[in-house]
């Protein structure tokens, strides 16, 4: 094993800084020794929190990260866990592998989490870490889209990167087609209605749409919401990251923590 690689690659796993990740991952990747030996590593990952994961095997960069450091975004995973009490409510719209809908399980023993992930083999690996960890009757896992209408619609897969896979932006196209919900509609019909404590959505520009269709939602339960907000991505959608921000502020919200590529809100009346 190349000398640098290898301390880079313990050194990633215990560093404790958000400053550097960046750095180090972006070296890895651009090292097609480095690269290849990192996605050639097991698909099954320890993670810092102590529970096993399964990940996408190969060069997939959520997953790479996963391998690297053993956890992800730890200032989002630190605003989640000081949102979600012991028998709290987590909703992961945009699961992915499942890191954030797993760690909430695993550290909050009597969470109850609401997974969303419309990729059906990101959404199977995510099932299989659910039932590793046997957390099936406190995770659910919906291989469901989130937007402001309900029906089938193009997805658009990314090959290197499941976490950039995404609705398509003008409603023609993609890679496959997925169901979506409108989470007010989909909602109402749990009877007695969960309480969730936190939301956290991560679906490449469709941010918006999504919480458009749980606008009577927010209001109502008033959770901690983490979402996404790259410029970029949500112009393809219509959006601004402007706009979105004035949406959440109308209903009641403000900004917890400063912007990391996530946005941070908590409700003024929670």
């Amino acid at each position: 094993m190349n000398p640098g690689y290898h301390l880079l690659s313990v050194g990633a796993k215990i560093w404790p800084l958000v400053r550097g990740r960046d750095f180090m991952i972006r070296n890895v990747l651009r090292r097609p020794a480095w690269r290849d030996a990192l996605a050639g590593r097991t698909s099954l990952v320890k993670t810092r929190a102590g529970f096993p994961m399964h990940v996408n095997p190969g060069n997939d960069f959520i997953s790479m990260g996963l391998k690297l450091f053993g956890n992800i975004e730890p200032v989002t995973e630190r605003f989640i866990l000081e949102h979600v009490p012991e028998s709290g409510g987590f909703a992961d719209i945009g699961a992915n592998v499942g890191y954030f809908s797993l760690l909430v399980a695993s550290l909050r023993r009597d969470a109850l989490v609401h997974s969303f992930e419309p990729n059906p083999p990101i959404a199977s690996l995510l099932e299989k870490s659910v039932q590793l960890n046997n957390l099936s009757g406190r995770v659910t896992v919906n291989r469901l889209a989130v937007g402001d209408q309900a029906g089938v619609l193009p997805f658009c897969l990314h090959d290197t990167n499941t976490g950039h896979s995404r609705l398509a932006a003008d409603g023609v196209g993609g890679d496959i087609e997925v169901p979506v919900i409108v989470w007010d509609d989909w909602w109402a019909l749990k009877v007695p209605e969960p309480r969730i404590h936190c939301v956290k959505m991560d679906i490449e520009g469709a941010e918006l749409l999504a919480l458009r269709g749980m606008k009577n939602f927010l209001l109502r339960q008033k959770p901690a919401l983490i979402v996404e907000g790259y410029e970029e991505q949500l112009r393809e959608f219509g959006c601004t990251v402007a706009g979105m921000k004035q949406f959440i502020m109308d209903l009641g919200y403000r900004e917890a923590c400063p912007a990391d590529g996530n946005l941070y809100f908590t409700h003024s009346h929670a």
